[in-house]
């Protein structure tokens, strides 16, 4: 009777299949984390581009939500929106409030959104400019109206670094965090044109802020990077254009669009 061989793999062969089995299915892993992550980056960035962009919306189609019967905004409280009146004096639309826009704080990864009102007490003046009659309204933000979130993901904002070494320019500084930035966006009463303004510090003034021309404060264009945090060798950014006065103005923008600045 003769002995049968059954083929088979020798351990060696199984060990070596073993630890190939296991570098491809931890490359895999790591390949659709990294993906994971990319995405969620992404996704941080446009939601950032949306809340923006909605801002503009809200100012553009305005929405009186103030109760009426807590909202007092006239010359006895020096214009200053406050709560506390017990009856209007006004059906709503026709107080000495005006809905005038909207302000976005981003500190790092919280956002603060507020509504803006304003009064005059010159609302019968000729201004020269938008602008001027803007500065001449008292503006203070909507008791109660303040909504507050955060950045997708754990993402947060970070000044722009330059690929040359230098640190030059409104939104480029060294180290790249912390980040603050304020965002005021106006409607003129009388035009119905848009002006946005912006300012390095979440404690600026309302009316500090509106200033024309390209400063900060005032109508700059602004780059608002977003940390990667080591997922790209450089980050995105949000692009606010100069003299910004609707969504459109509101870009996604990366180094390869002819910029020679770094995120």
């Amino acid at each position: 009777m003769g002995i049968k061989y059954t083929a088979g793999f020798t351990i060696i062969e199984t060990m070596l299949f073993l630890a190939i089995s296991g570098v491809l299915v931890v490359a895999l892993l790591a390949g659709t984390g990294a993906s994971i992550n990319i995405q969620r980056y992404h996704d941080s960035l446009v939601t950032l581009q949306t809340v923006l962009q909605d801002q503009y919306s809200q100012v553009a189609n305005v929405r009186n939500e103030s109760p009426e019967t807590t909202i007092t905004c006239d010359s006895s409280t020096g214009g200053v929106a406050s709560s506390g009146g017990s009856s209007p004096t006004n059906l709503r639309g026709q107080g000495d409030c005006v809905v005038i826009g909207r302000q976005t704080i981003i500190i790092d990864s919280k956002i603060t959104t507020n509504t803006i009102v304003g009064y005059s007490s010159n609302s019968s003046a000729n201004y020269s400019t938008d602008i001027a009659e803007l500065k001449d309204y008292k503006l203070s933000i909507l008791p109660e109206k303040t909504v507050q979130s955060d950045l997708e993901w754990g993402t947060k904002i970070a000044w722009g670094s330059q690929i040359n070494g230098a640190y030059d320019g409104h939104d480029f500084k060294k180290p790249t965090t912390p980040r603050s930035i304020n965002i005021l966006i106006l409607r003129s009463p009388k035009s119905g044109l848009i002006y946005t303004f912006t300012s390095d510090s979440e404690n600026s003034s309302l009316s500090s802020m509106v200033v024309a021309g390209n400063d900060v404060p005032g109508q700059a264009e602004r780059r608002i990077c977003v940390d990667a945090d080591g997922l790209f060798q450089n980050g995105l950014a949000i692009l606010l254009a100069q003299n910004a006065s609707g969504a459109s103005a509101v870009e996604t923008r990366s180094n390869d669009m002819g910029d020679a600045l770094s995120c």
